[in-house]
């Protein structure tokens, strides 16, 4: 069967590296093209280009996916099936009806639930207990074409967004080969999605990110899971903006004179267990790593003796 694999960020790698293994004949693969990053914004290739250059593999990097020149393209390839993973940009009607075994899309959320393009970090700010994987084909609306096959997937306690990107990304993997057999001996069922109003996980906007410490200790908790290292959760400390990575949380206790002085964001105590942080339903964050501006990820004992935290310092 003639595949065509599209994907730009690595979640999409395990399951490229399992077609690959798996004999399958992928005839290209189509990611976005090269992009500035970091602080000299030297072009760098997206994960999933850097896998097919190891595999030998016919690479397309179109600026447009939809362009006329695109699509005439896609078109020589003479693709059977076509797989998305995470690649950015939405297919037209012109490309979906290419393939006649059609464009199998992989999403990591339990459809109809969390469409859009950030579930991963949506489940968990939002404090869901479970997400999943979803195997539907595309249509032109933003995930919501038909299903064949959906995974349940537990969220674990202290897991951040990057943690469970890397297990749902494998668990796809996983499930190709099933997938695909499926597909080419054409016994499975399609699956409407029900209609209703469903949260759309939509991508974080980094306004979003900056910690809220009137906010309940749980909701800070999840907000630094779910966009842990992207883009990240942050405050702000003597003017210095500082990206949170991981914390833990203390449950609420009963307020008392040591509580009733403090207001959200001051440091109530602070050790090389951590800096305990007063959250507004008096529960204590307690900051394990993070990341100062210009520097690299660091655990709090070297922010605490480089800063001279004390109690009674705040965030905000």
């Amino acid at each position: 069967m003639r595949t065509i694999f599209v994907g730009t960020s690595s979640f999409g790698i395990p399951v490229l590296r399992k077609l690959i293994s798996l004999g399958e004949d992928v005839v290209a693969v189509i990611t976005q093209p090269d992009r500035p990053a970091g602080r000299g914004k030297k072009m760098h290739p997206s994960p999933i280009k850097e896998v097919a250059l190891e595999y030998g593999l016919c690479l397309f990097q179109p600026e447009n996916i939809n362009s006329e020149s695109a699509i005439e393209k896609i078109k020589r390839f003479e693709p059977d099936l076509i797989i998305l993973i995470a690649y950015g940009q939405i297919l037209s009607r012109e490309i979906l009806k290419i393939p006649p075994r059609g464009c199998l899309n992989v999403h990591p959320s339990l459809l109809p639930y969390y469409k859009g393009s950030a579930p991963i970090q949506w489940t968990i700010i939002r404090g869901e207990q479970e997400t999943g994987i979803s195997f539907l084909f595309m249509n032109e609306k933003i995930d919501a074409g038909d299903m064949i096959l959906q995974k349940k997937v537990k969220i674990l306690p202290e897991e951040n967004q990057q943690e469970l990107s890397n297990r749902l990304s494998i668990k796809s993997a996983e499930m190709m080969a099933v997938v695909l057999d499926t597909i080419k001996k054409g016994n499975y069922k399609k699956i409407t999605q029900p209609r209703g109003k469903y949260f759309y996980a939509r991508k974080i906007d980094k306004t979003y990110c900056k910690i809220n410490w009137n906010n309940g200790g749980i909701d800070i908790l999840n907000l630094v899971r779910g966009i842990a290292y992207s883009p990240c959760a942050y405050t702000e400390f003597k003017g210095k903006r500082i990206k949170i990575t991981k914390v833990f949380l203390i449950e609420p206790i009963e307020q008392n004179q040591d509580i009733s002085e403090r207001k959200p964001g001051d440091i109530m105590s602070v050790s090389k267990e951590g800096i305990q942080v007063l959250a507004g339903d008096n529960s204590r964050i307690v900051i394990k790593r993070l990341i100062l501006p210009g520097s690299k990820e660091m655990d709090v004992s070297q922010f605490i003796n480089g800063y001279q935290i004390r109690v009674g310092d705040s965030f905000i």
